[in-house]
Order: C-alpha cells, then sequence, then structure tokens
C-alpha cells in the first residue's frame, strides 16, 4: 500500500511520469533537472515539458537562479486546493443539472428484486453507506445488529438518522439518533436522502425474504408517508430531536417534526434551504416561523427571509411555494436551555 500511495494523485490529472517527479520532489525536497532524471529514470529530453505541465497544475515550483531548482508544492497545500475546487464544481455541476435536467415525457422508474435476508443486509449496508444527508429505516432486531456499525459511522458523519426497531429496546444508541420502537411483526424498509427506498418482503410459504428496491419519487412518496402514519407515528419514542446545530433533512414530514420539537422548546430555528421555486433552484436562508399539518395531506412549514415568508412542502408538493430538496436548521437558544435540553 505505501509503495503505490502516489499514485492517487492521477485523480488529479498527474500522469505516471509526473507522478515520479512529484513524489521525488516531496520526499528528497529540491533539486535540479539533473538530480531529478536520475532519481526517477525519466528521459532527460521529456523532464522539461513535465516540469512546466507540474508547474501549471500547481504541484511544483521553480526557483530563480543560474541553477534552476525545481521544488514540490506541500502535499496538504495542493490537496485542500483540489478539494476546495472539487467542493465548487460539485455544488456548481449539482445546481446546473438540477436546473437542465429533461424528464421524457414517459420513462421507466429504476425497479430492482434484492433476494436473500443477506442480500437485503448488504443493500441496505450500501444506501447507509452511500447517503449523504438522511436515514429513514424500520428494522428487526436481527437486521440492527447487522447494520449498526454502518448505522453508527453515518451518525459520525451528521446523517440525520431516523430509526425504528420492532422488538426489544436498546439503551447504547446514541442519542443523536432519533430511535423509536414498536411492538408486533416487523415492517422493514429504507429510505436514504429521499432518493431510494428499499422495502422487505417475507414469503409466507417458504419463509424466503425479497426485498423491492426503487429509485422513483411517487414511489417513494408514497412509502415515506406510509413509514410516517403507519409506524412512526404509533411507535414509542426513545430518543427524541438533540439540541446540536447542522440538523439537516431532505423529508418533509421529517423536517415539520423537528420544527414542531424545537419551537415547542422556546427555541429560534434559522433554516437553509435548497428546493424548487417554480421549477428553478433556489437557495434561501431565514427563520422557521412554524409549521401547517394536515394528516394524510401535507407537511408544511414556512421560512421568512428579509423579502417574503415562503411555504415549504415536499419534493412532491402541488401548492406550496417551495419544493424542498434539503433543509439544515441552526438552532438559538440561552445558555441555561442548553444545560436543560442536553
Amino acid at each position: 500500500m505505501e509503495e503505490d500511495i502516489f499514485l492517487g494523485l492521477s485523480k488529479f490529472g498527474l500522469t505516471p511520469y509526473e507522478i515520479k517527479i512529484y513524489e521525488v520532489l516531496v520526499l528528497k525536497g529540491p533539486m535540479g533537472s539533473t538530480d531529478v532524471v536520475k532519481s526517477t529514470g525519466i528521459p532527460q529530453p521529456r523532464v522539461y515539458d513535465l516540469f512546466n505541465s507540474l508547474i501549471k497544475k500547481g504541484f511544483i515550483e521553480e526557483g530563480m537562479g543560474k541553477k534552476h531548482l525545481y521544488k514540490a508544492v506541500p502535499v496538504a497545500q495542493v490537496l485542500n486546493r483540489e478539494k476546495e475546487w472539487l467542493n465548487s464544481y460539485s455544488l456548481n455541476l449539482q445546481t446546473y443539472v438540477e436546473n437542465k435536467k429533461i424528464y421524457p415525457g414517459k420513462y421507466a422508474p429504476f425497479l430492482t428484486l434484492v433476494e436473500g435476508s443477506d442480500a437485503l443486509v448488504e443493500k441496505m449496508r450500501s444506501m447507509i453507506n452511500e447517503a449523504e444527508t438522511e436515514i429513514i429505516l424500520s428494522v428487526s432486531c436481527s437486521k440492527f445488529e447487522a447494520l449498526r456499525d454502518d448505522l453508527d459511522r453515518a451518525n459520525k458523519r451528521g446523517l440525520s438518522i431516523a430509526l425504528l426497531i420492532f422488538g426489544d429496546k436498546y439503551t447504547d444508541i446514541d442519542k443523536r439518533m432519533l430511535y423509536r420502537t414498536l411492538t408486533g411483526k416487523p415492517m422493514e424498509m429504507m429510505i436514504s436522502d429521499r432518493k431510494a427506498c428499499l422495502v422487505s418482503v417475507k414469503g409466507e410459504k417458504n419463509y424466503s425474504e425479497y426485498g423491492l428496491y426503487f429509485e422513483e419519487d411517487n414511489f417513494i412518496h408514497v412509502m415515506s408517508y406510509y413509514f410516517y402514519q403507519s409506524l412512526w407515528g404509533i411507535s414509542n419514542v426513545i430518543n427524541d430531536f438533540d439540541v446540536k446545530q447542522g440538523l439537516e433533512f431532505c423529508t418533509i414530514w421529517l423536517a415539520c417534526d423537528a420544527v414542531d420539537f424545537f419551537l415547542s422548546k422556546g427555541l429560534k430555528i434559522q433554516g437553509e434551504l435548497y428546493g424548487y421555486y417554480h421549477d428553478d433552484l433556489r437557495h434561501l436562508k431565514g427563520e422557521i416561523l412554524r409549521t401547517e399539518r394536515v394528516p394524510f395531506v401535507r407537511n408544511t412549514f414556512y421560512l421568512k427571509d428579509e423579502n417574503k415568508t415562503y411555504s415549504v412542502g415536499g419534493k412532491s408538493a402541488t401548492i406550496e411555494d417551495i419544493k424542498l430538496l434539503s433543509v439544515k436548521f441552526s438552532l438559538k437558544l440561552l445558555q441555561e436551555q442548553v444545560k436543560h435540553l442536553s
């Protein structure tokens, strides 16, 4: 592994020869062209073109003076610069795609069958590890045990996790996870980032197990509200919302639950959201004022920025101003409130 560590620089557009030069300069310090050729085995006629390319890419610097020395830019400086560029590019690309995405008049939603308990666990594990914002999950105790390490890692990454376990009550689940319990026959399902859903079904005759995995807004909308009304809404609360900065959601009913909880504690909520306003992607910041909820019909919260108050509904909203993609909450509270609620 150590011998290959520099090969990862190919992800930043470096050729094998450029990687060799950068590695030598990082490990041995500034050198002239002759020493670089001796250390790397790169043909002399090629080395100056490679130096110029690395300078343009920001990986090395050329010294002044009669004897030209070349020095590697520190690894941390290079990678931090590339990370900042990648984050900016990722956001710009995502915004462009969301604004320009073309939906054909007829299309087949992605749907696949997952067969067997082990395959279901692996699919759930993959969904957890790929999630970026939010996980909604109902499982049996056995499935939870199989997924626990992955959920703990997702929790440490700062994801919002709504976990419902059928059966025994666990006393050692991190307080940052929303955790509830329910008795009865398990209805196992997972929704990640409101983009993908897996529903487990057990066969009655041969006790086989399979699951339906799909990535289609209308299907996910139905299963999300089924989870909320038929499972989450009647379950026993063990861990409720934690008082912390940066709570982020992409499911409207879960966001409204958070708003109601924090407003009931007398907290002031600042929201930063991405969503569609008349089919244009918007980025809004403001105070979350209240919710408006009609069972089995809609969940809405209201955000007020400097100009106006917007009603915010789910990704499939029809009457609200904003169709929610994601919202991040920041809480403003007095020090005595922190001590009381923590």
